[in-house]
């Protein structure tokens, strides 16, 4: 067997955890949501990722993947009027 064959056949065995999948998940996949209630202490430093609610209409669900001041990512939901030209603006 040639070295190259030997290489070959290493990398190809070890491909599936050197390339692991989850680096090709979204921002934020492996970190629980946490809800938003009113008056929590939040740090964020820059948003990752959030809902499109620009074409909801009414209130939706919505969550933003961020980064605090210190690094680390969070996740959190909370529920929001969606952004649709339709939607309604106020409760009648």
């Amino acid at each position: 067997m040639s070295m190259a064959t030997i290489v070959s056949a290493v990398i190809s065995s070890l491909a599936p955890s050197v390339f692991d999948q989850n680096n090709l998940q979204e921002p934020g996949a492996h970190v629980s949501a946490v809800d938003y209630h009113y008056g929590m202490d939040i740090d964020v430093k820059q948003v990752l990722q959030r809902t499109d609610t620009s074409d909801k209409t009414g209130v939706v669900p919505v969550t933003v993947v961020y980064l605090d001041s210190q690094g680390e990512l969070h996740k959190i939901r909370f529920l929001e009027w969606g952004a649709s030209p339709a939607s309604p603006t106020s409760i009648a």
